[in-house]
């Protein structure tokens, strides 16, 4: 019974039954880590070429592919990870807690700490080609954090699952332009829980010592529910220069249902219930693929590409604005032998480099790339590595 009612529940909200609520909130938009991506300086809305165009530009939908996707196991690690995984591993093996305090790295180390460990898949089942873009994908993340000087850290348990459909056709223009005109249109729904664990420092090290389920069932979990509308328009010169446009959720509600444990939802008992929407995202990018002439036999897919993304969030989510710095994305690319790729990129004011290697059956990709927490570049610095295998053909 508690079950049907909180599937009719979620119906009625995809059904625009939410309207405007009394209550409201800005939730964060999903993300879901690329390798590939995050080494060009993040995502391209004028680069079309394989799945990841589902997230970046629904008009790519027509150029890119066709490619299809049926798995994939990525991790992302941010921030000072083997640190913290060391310590875990001492207060396990039965190290005091207070002990470890007083030693000074320790110390620095929890004073402004972000850590994460995002897993992306398995479920990452896709395709594009031929104008039809689809996909469902899971990812998963673990991340610990601590602000300022309160001996407080924060942990979070999370599960995203995302359904992308959509699709987008091309605009007939005279030949003699040498030019191609696509307009794409795409619909995401998604799923996100969450269960957060807020604890003083000498007790969140004292309850890993003695680590069991029920400490994480008797936290607050909070599950969203939501779609996105996103539309997209890319145009494309002799195959040299391109140009896109993408309006990321133009209309984007979500409902928040927050459970005061996580055992409360499994009972089906009833959630508060909040509702808001995504921030509008509008993002614009340049393409440039030049001919290499006799290095062709050497070196294909050369790319150069600039984006700045997100180039209203002065106006549709001003408490969350971020320097321009953090706005533009500079990625380059280019595939030797048609197997190993080298790419480099600046993106969130950070510069990173990774590379990929294509084997058919599964690609191998690996990344380092930095990102900003803040609002402002330099502030709160975030060190990534990625790596993983997506078994695409």
């Amino acid at each position: 019974m508690h079950t049907r009612r909180r599937i009719c529940t979620i119906l009625l909200f995809t059904a625009l039954a939410i309207g405007a609520g009394a209550q409201s909130l800005t939730f964060e938009p999903l993300s879901y880590p690329s390798a590939r991506m995050n080494a060009l300086g993040g995502d391209h809305v004028a680069l079309a070429d394989d799945v990841t165009t589902l997230f970046s530009n629904p008009a790519g939908f027509q150029a890119a592919g066709p490619q299809f996707t049926f798995s994939e196991l990525t991790a992302n690690l941010t921030g000072p990870i083997f640190s913290i995984a060391d310590l875990v591993i001492k207060i396990v093996n039965g190290t005091n807690p207070l002990t470890l305090l007083t030693d000074t790295k320790v110390q620095s180390l929890l004073t402004s700490l972000y850590t994460a460990v995002t897993l992306n898949g398995p479920l990452a089942f896709g395709y594009v080609g031929n104008g039809l873009g689809f996909g469902f994908f899971n990812s998963s993340g673990l991340t610990f954090s601590t602000v300022g000087t309160v001996p407080t850290i924060t942990a979070g348990v999370g599960e995203d699952l995302q359904f992308i459909g959509g699709y987008a056709f091309r605009i007939p223009l005279p030949a003699s332009m040498k030019s191609t005109l696509d307009l794409g249109l795409s619909v995401r729904t998604f799923a996100q829980g969450n269960v957060t664990l807020s604890e003083s420092i000498i007790s969140f090290f004292s309850l890993l010592s003695g680590f069991s389920p029920s400490i994480l069932t008797s936290q607050p979990f909070d599950l969203d529910v939501g779609f996105g509308v996103d539309t997209g328009i890319r145009y494309s010169w002799n195959d040299i220069i391109t140009v896109g446009i993408v309006g990321r959720n133009l209309y984007a509600p979500v409902m928040r249902n927050a459970y005061a444990t996580l055992t409360d939802f499994t009972n089906g008992a009833a959630p508060a219930v909040t509702y808001g929407s995504l921030p509008i995202d509008l993002s614009a990018g340049l393409l440039f693929s030049p001919r290499l002439g006799f290095l062709e036999a050497y070196m294909t897919g050369l790319k150069v590409m600039l984006d700045y993304a997100d180039i209203l969030d002065f106006l549709t989510h001003a408490t969350t604005a971020t320097n321009p710095i953090l706005h533009i994305g500079l990625g380059i690319e280019a595939v030797l032998l048609k197997v190993l790729s080298l790419r480099a990129g600046f993106g969130d004011g950070y510069f990173s480099a990774g590379l990929g290697i294509d084997l058919t059956a599964f690609k191998f990709n690996v990344t380092m790339y930095g990102s900003e927490l803040s609002t402002e570049p330099g502030l709160r610095p975030a060190y990534n590595l990625l790596a993983g295998l997506e078994f695409r053909y």
